[in-house]
């Protein structure tokens, strides 16, 4: 009945999330041919600040994400996160050891490729991205998995705190740059952790306990919110880019995207190998898997233009990731359901293996 109240509640919401979810690939690609071709107007668009300046739409859109994914999430979620922490401990371990390593081997072949002038930021680039936070806009591909959402909230949580605190020690090793030459910028960084993180996470948290009893009728509006942020963040990253990377020969475009997209499948693969190596649970590889392949493109993009302003090449990895990141997740998300089945076959499947994992 409660599936019913929801549908009559609010049909046309359904059916707009419904015709995103179905046609997702197609409308995530034409968002970022039109911001391709209309440079201008992302600028127009981001330069617009809401709250006085305190916020810009790269905020407006992580602050969507995140509030759509922690409305999913109750109190007692996070403690059973923590209670639970191999999966936490293995997610975190595959981003700070295994991807930086991964993505370093890639990085080898920038410069042989694309020459020094552009290889070396295109190196760099590709650094920020794998070193920048798990994304919030996986939770959508999260949720539509039958995936852990609590663990990936606390995921990106955690990544966005520690994660851009750490690249000056990181971008020093993988791309030979001295760490006293980087200018993160840590209070523009805590700003966005408290405005598109920190204060989405609250909310969303204290309204799913306040609205419970309403949540099914309500949800849907988040959903569609949380949509809107991830149109509006690969329609900002692309458009920013868009201007530099006429400075590309078609040789050396398609041999800087082939760069990209290899590191963003090997993440993936990585992602799938190390939740099934450890034993993780059903719900646990999906949100594993995810967590290693999409990153928060947006922060590499503040971080990157803010930090290596005579080299505004270092933000072309991120606009080429987003895009390919969405699209690698769809089909990822087809593998999954195929392996896995519907929700009913997952709770069969989760329950076998604890038992066989007790026996």
């Amino acid at each position: 009945m409660r599936s019913q109240g929801t549908a009559i509640s609010a049909p046309g919401i359904n059916r707009i999330n419904g015709f995103v979810r179905k046609h997702f690939v197609h409308l995530i690609s034409l968002v970022s041919l039109f911001a391709f071709l209309t440079p201008g107007v992302s600028q127009s668009v981001r330069a617009h600040k809401l709250w006085s300046g305190r916020i810009d739409a790269s905020g407006a859109s992580l602050f969507l994400m995140m509030l759509s994914a922690s409305m999913q999430c109750g109190f007692g979620a996070f403690r059973s996160v923590v209670a639970r922490p191999k999966a936490l401990l293995i997610c975190l371990l595959q981003f700070f050891i295994v991807l930086p390593i991964s993505c370093w081997l890639f990085g080898q072949l920038c410069v042989p490729l694309l020459g020094h002038a552009l290889g070396e930021p295109i190196q760099i680039g590709l650094d920020l991205v794998v070193l920048m936070p798990v994304a919030a806009t996986s939770s959508i591909w999260v949720r539509d998995t039958k995936g852990d959402i609590e663990l990936l909230v606390g995921l990106v949580l955690i990544t966005m705190s520690l994660g851009t605190l750490t690249a000056p020690t990181y971008l020093h090793f993988m791309s030979g740059l001295g760490t006293n030459s980087i200018v993160i910028p840590r209070a523009l960084m805590l700003h966005q952790l408290m405005v598109g993180v920190l204060l989405p996470l609250v909310l969303g948290v204290m309204l799913n306990h306040l609205l419970r009893k309403h949540l099914a009728r309500i949800q849907p509006y988040f959903t569609i919110m949380g949509s809107t942020g991830l149109f509006m963040a690969v329609f900002l990253n692309v458009g920013t880019a868009s201007p530099l990377l006429r400075q590309f020969s078609a040789p050396q475009l398609v041999s800087a995207m082939l760069l990209i997209l290899a590191v963003n499948l090997a993440n993936f693969i990585l992602g799938a190998a190390i939740g099934r190596v450890a034993g993780l649970g059903r719900k646990h590889q999906v949100t594993c898997e995810f967590s290693s392949g999409m990153r928060s493109n947006g922060t590499a993009l503040v971080v990157g233009l803010a930090s290596f302003p005579s080299a505004p090449l270092v933000v072309v990895p991120a606009a080429i990731y987003i895009i390919f990141q969405h699209l690698l997740a769809g089909i990822v998300k087809s593998r999954l359901l195929a392996r896995f089945g519907n929700e009913e076959t997952v709770t069969v499947w989760d329950e076998t293996a604890r038992i066989r994992t007790a026996a």
